[in-house]
């Protein structure tokens, strides 16, 4: 009975562990920025849309100015995901969108020139947690990706 009760829990962390680097529809929703951004028509917002979901195949993350805006799409990444036990998204400009905790994600651009990842051209948070977007500052930033 005691190594059945092992395995069970053994098989349920294991499961839980994987679930991590999984993107859901959880991600979806409306999410405060440390740093304001260009939305539509050169105004500025501190508010982004994510969604999550397929297209033409590819597990994709939307995120939009507004609802109703044109969205930019990032490719989700499930090597680099499962390498460093977080969503890792990507899109062709050179930006990634990684996840920091389950209601938060950054999104870097490393310099090409640049010595290291630590050397962004870009940088921002975004976070479900108004007060969290609100606290963060790009040296956490740069911590959180160095600990990666």
């Amino acid at each position: 009975m005691k190594y059945i009760l092992l395995t069970i829990i053994l098989c349920v962390s294991f499961t839980l562990k994987a679930q991590d680097s999984k993107p859901t529809e959880a991600i979806n929703g409306k999410y405060y920025l440390m740093d304001a951004e260009r939305a539509s028509q050169g105004k500025m917002t501190k508010i982004k849309f994510f969604e999550f979901g397929e297209l033409n195949g590819k597990e994709v993350l939307a995120i939009a100015a507004c609802e109703k805006c044109m969205p930019a799409i990032y490719t989700y990444k499930p090597e680099e995901s499962k390498e460093i036990n977080r969503l890792v998204f990507f899109n062709s400009a050179g930006l990634y969108v990684i996840q920091y905790d389950n209601e938060s994600f950054v999104m870097i651009m490393p310099n090409p020139n640049g010595e290291d990842w630590l050397d962004f051209m870009f940088s921002n948070f975004y976070s479900k947690n108004k007060t969290k977007a609100d606290q963060m500052t790009q040296e956490k930033i740069k911590t959180f990706v160095s600990s990666l």
